[in-house]
């Protein structure tokens, strides 16, 4: 999963001469990662290896009612440089918890500096340049006595429960988060004060920077008009010359999210999505109060984390076929230039040509995707075709979650369709806040047809233009990919073999997702427990379908989700219905571990070269052609 805005992923020396960033490197072989922090100097060197092993360290994001959720997605946590450039501090997990290290930037030295009890989460230089501020989250033995205490009579169920992903309120913390500062020269560690606190707090947020000040004190910012959420535009602001607020109107400075000032401190830039569904990343430039908005670049390329570097930017870029690349951006000549790739071997492998296709869907939604020839492609030959969801922007790997390998089904004869999910809140333009949103989106599951229909018309075009054959689609999808395979699985009949990851929605789920998230899912429109005989079912729930399940279905549930597959699975083969389910143990949401992910690629092939090429599959799914036949005679009855 991408996304142009998140923390840092490289930091920038204070003589802007060099830059720090992490290379991660999976080990399927020994299921683990090679970690490495490098620093390189930006005249073109080879990057120099200041220190390496750890863990990887995983994000943990707060659900609904505080519960803590591991994500299985690898947490971004940028290197932060010592005021004379000398030394690099970062967070480093090794044995139990995450601590801030230390390594000397020539990479003659690295060693841990806080031993603090809990995880070290955020990290910051304070502007005296000797001390760092940070958080941990501190063990609170009152908060873990309690539990243990309660645990001793029996857990009242209450909202502290989500059964989905464990047996207890373990899910919830029994930690405090503590901010700290550590002095670098002592390495005595003493609570942060209030500004500590505030520049922290700054420091840490998100680098689509919404507020900029030049040398002379002008200033730029950024408004958010209305909850982002419900896909309201930014408005762009600045102090002009005279000193006074200038707003742009210009079309084109709405949904600007980073801004700096040039180095003559007369003009700013800003970066913004632009086109056809938003498809491409612009960079403009503006002079408040004294012209219009002018375009200095434009690129269907995925950039991340772009920091100003005289004039120009340094970026992490990647192109469909391309994977993450680091580059300095010249925005006057327009051109780029290729700072560190880490891998420089990936040209020699045979990719699939890449198409960019834009349409729009039955809603009036524009929609935006991209096709990738088989390898080997022959004009006037039909070829079997695998959807990828739901994000389509960078490399193209294996879809959210990366579990369905792209490149590698092209190079196993497929096309790929990869499909960036269209606009929900261009659906209800109108709507007065998130809950209005959520239930005007799921009444008559408006938002889930929209997103089908613009796969279905991307697949009919490409059926038209005789490239895929009819007889010969599947689908694919993680999370919100995984729910409208679901959802085609009862109201389509284009494919004909599918495959998921975090499954399934199903009448009694109020039981396994708990009571707080139960309560924010009936506020948005999902019947209870109680009304499982709602109607609302019959387009969603493969427990009351399974006898019209119009594909064959594969599973692959991490071992903190797969209770929510189980009954589905169990309905679909209770009706003859092939399906099969693996469960991958210390997984959850996105799987993490290399190992895994390698599984989840090769069993994705062989499913579907088993259903759409008619090839040999694993002894557990020999009795699975048998029974798509019978299933198929049963849908076809009316």
């Amino acid at each position: 999963m991408t996304s142009e805005v998140g923390p840092h992923a490289f930091a920038l020396s204070p003589d802007r001469q060099r830059v720090a960033f992490a290379i991660q490197e999976a080990d399927p072989d020994s299921n683990s990662y090679q970690l490495r922090l490098v620093v390189m100097d930006l005249a073109g060197s080879t990057p120099i290896t200041i220190d390496e092993g750890g863990d990887l360290i995983r994000r943990v994001v707060t659900g609904i009612g505080g519960v803590n959720l591991n994500t299985g997605f690898p947490a971004t946590i940028a290197p932060v440089w010592s005021r004379d450039g000398r030394a690099v501090y970062f967070i480093k997990r090794t044995g139990k918890t995450s601590q801030i290290w230390r390594a000397s930037s020539d990479g003659k030295m690295s060693e841990q500096l806080s031993h603090v009890q809990g995880d070290v989460e955020d990290l910051v230089l304070a502007e005296d340049g000797t001390r760092l501020i940070f958080s941990s989250r501190q063990p609170d033995p009152a908060m873990r006595d309690a539990l243990t205490k309660e645990g001793s009579r029996g857990f009242h169920y209450d909202d502290r429960f989500m059964p989905l992903s464990a047996s207890t309120p373990d899910a919830f913390p029994t930690n405090r988060k503590a901010l700290l500062s550590i002095d670098i020269g002592t390495g005595a560690i003493e609570p942060a004060s209030s500004g500590d606190a505030e520049y922290l707090s700054k420091a840490s947020s998100l680098p689509a920077e919404t507020s900029a000040t030049q040398s002379e004190g002008r200033r730029a910012w950024i408004e958010q008009d209305g909850d982002q959420v419900l896909g309201r535009s930014s408005k762009l602001h600045a102090d002009g010359v005279d000193g006074r607020p200038v707003l742009c109107a210009a079309a084109a400075c709405g949904g600007a999210y980073q801004l700096w000032w040039t180095d003559s401190g007369k003009r700013v830039r800003y970066i913004r999505h632009q086109g056809w569904a938003d498809s491409e990343t612009a960079i403009f430039e503006w002079a408040p109060g004294q012209s219009d908005p002018v375009q200095l670049y434009s690129t269907p390329d995925l950039l991340l984390d772009c920091q100003p570097l005289r004039g120009n930017l340094m970026c992490a870029r990647e192109k469909s076929n391309v994977p993450r690349q680091l580059i300095v951006l010249n925005l006057s000549s327009r051109r780029d230039k290729v700072l560190f790739d880490p891998n420089p071997d990936f040209s020699r492998f045979s990719l699939g040509k890449v198409e960019r296709l834009h349409w729009t869907n039955d809603f009036g939604v524009e929609t935006f995707g991209d096709l990738v020839y088989p390898v080997g492609y022959i004009p006037g030959q039909t070829y079997p075709l695998i959807v990828v969801q739901y994000i389509s922007r960078g490399f193209l790997r294996g879809g959210v979650g990366d579990e369905f390998p792209i490149q590698l089904f092209s190079n196993h004869g497929y096309a790929v369709l990869s499909v960036q999910r269209p606009s929900a809140t261009r659906l209800i333009p109108d709507a007065e806040n998130r809950t209005e949103l959520e239930r005007r989106l799921l009444t008559d599951f408006k938002d889930r047809r929209s997103v089908l229909s613009s796969i279905e018309l991307a697949v009919h075009a490409l059926i038209n233009r005789g490239i895929v054959d009819p007889e010969r689609v599947g689908i694919t999808g993680l999370s919100d990919g995984s729910s409208t395979v679901q959802y085609a699985a009862i109201n389509s009949h284009l494919f004909k073999a599918g495959s998921v990851s975090g499954c399934c929605w199903d009448p009694f789920q109020d039981a396994f997702i708990g009571p707080a998230a139960a309560t924010a899912f009936h506020e948005a429109g999902w019947p209870s427990l109680i009304d499982e005989q709602s109607a609302f079912w019959d387009r969603m729930s493969l427990i009351r379908n399974a006898p019209r399940v119009t594909f064959p279905l594969l599973m692959q549930q991490a071992d903190d989700e797969f209770r929510g597959a189980v009954a589905s699975y169990t309905a679909l083969r209770q009706a003859g219905k092939p399906a099969a389910l693996y469960v991958f143990p210390g997984e959850y949401h996105f799987k993490w571990q290399p190992a895994h992910r390698l599984a989840a690629y090769e069993r994705n092939l062989r499913w579907f070269d088993f259903w759409l090429r008619g090839a040999e599959g694993p002894s557990e799914w020999d009795s699975f052609r048998d029974a798509s036949a019978k299933s198929a005679e049963q849908v076809a009855q009316p």
